[in-house]
């Protein structure tokens, strides 16, 4: 048992989770900023925390931690800057200043904008724990929380400066996945209407542009779709973070692409379902659609990376058993071979 305990509970584990610590505090001060959208909250901050745990479990054994008194005194430091910067968030109203430069800079988004420095502060948080208490070595070791969250910062960067349709190539995938939804809704039973004001029953759908016409048993509301809204922020970080995992993958280079191309697929069609669920939603359901429309990005996405991740440590093992076998087969009938000339 005292084996058991010491494995799991070691010192390095210790200081990484005091270090987490002020995340739950926050949590607990403003629990609805975990639940809103990626552009007006910090429900990215989950998935951070997530790719940390995912990656601690890995290096947590090879990360080396010599604790001295100007180390226990940066740790100390780099957690009351993060609380500090929260403090200044809720106490010094801070978020309404960084909103206020926004617009003297006449930035079009300022949701985006205002957000964007929390994910900042969280990776710069993040690299500086890292950074004190293991070495500088220690974030190439655990990229993916950093990478995720710099990533959403500059997603949230381009948002700000470039929302809804500005972004030409960004913006043509819009199409694309609006006629994709409007599809799977008239195979789920909505009508797909020729004209926004066409007399039939409800729950139906007109497609006009980037925007949905939905007319539903519980009301009609028109829903606008603009690249942000059609998962191309998932995207690019999908393709950061599988990067990442690719190059830390023991697997043959054309094995890793393929998990590659069947990660970005599933990325696709899950905010393809997404979009649709949230237009099924209105259809059936509610037009009240702002917590629905909140939470089901997130959970989603996060149950497709870690059934995606779980399934490619699945494959992986048993490919290398399967081959670990083979090469002792192959090495006993040798011997016998052997033995027998």
């Amino acid at each position: 048992m005292a084996a058991f305990r010491k494995r799991l509970f070691t010192s390095p584990d210790l200081y990484m989770a005091a270090s987490m610590s002020p995340l739950l505090g926050l949590a607990l001060l403003d629990p609805r900023s975990f639940t809103l959208g990626w552009n007006e909250g910090r429900g990215g901050f989950v998935f951070a925390l997530f790719f940390l745990l995912m990656e601690w479990y890995d290096v947590r054994s090879l990360l080396k931690m010599r604790m001295s008194k100007a180390r226990l005194v940066g740790w100390f430091l780099c957690i009351a800057g993060f609380v500090g910067y929260f403090v200044a968030v809720y106490a010094l109203k801070l978020h309404d200043l960084i909103g206020q430069m926004g617009q003297a800079w006449k930035i079009p988004e300022i949701h985006s904008w205002v957000w964007l420095w929390d994910y900042l502060a969280f990776a710069g948080f993040l690299c500086a724990v890292l950074g004190v208490l293991f070495g500088a070595k220690s974030i190439k070791q655990t990229p993916t929380p950093v990478v995720y969250t710099v990533g959403s910062g500059l997603i949230l960067l381009l948002d700000s400066f470039f929302p809804y349709g500005s972004i030409g190539f960004l913006a043509g995938m819009v199409p694309f996945i609006t006629n994709l939804v409007v599809f799977l809704l008239g195979a789920s039973g909505v009508h797909v209407m020729k004209e926004p004001f066409e007399p039939v029953q409800p729950p139906a759908v007109f497609l006009s542009g980037n925007f949905l016409w939905m007319r539903g048993l519980p009301g009609s509301i028109v829903l606008q779709i603009n690249w942000p809204c059609v998962g191309v922020f998932s995207m690019l970080i999908y393709i950061l973070i599988t990067a990442i995992l690719m190059i830390k993958l023991e697997a043959p280079r054309r094995r890793k692409l393929i998990y590659f191309v069947i990660g970005a697929v599933g990325t696709f069609l899950i905010n393809v379902l997404r979009i649709f669920l949230i237009a099924y939603y209105v259809a059936f359901i509610s037009i009240d659609l702002k917590i629905f429309h909140q939470s089901i990005g997130e959970i989603l996405f996060l149950a497709w990376v870690v059934t995606f991740l779980f399934a490619v440590v699945k494959v992986e093992s048993l490919l290398v058993r399967t081959n670990n076998k083979m090469r002792l087969s192959q090495g006993t009938l040798a011997t016998s071979r052997i033995e027998r000339f």
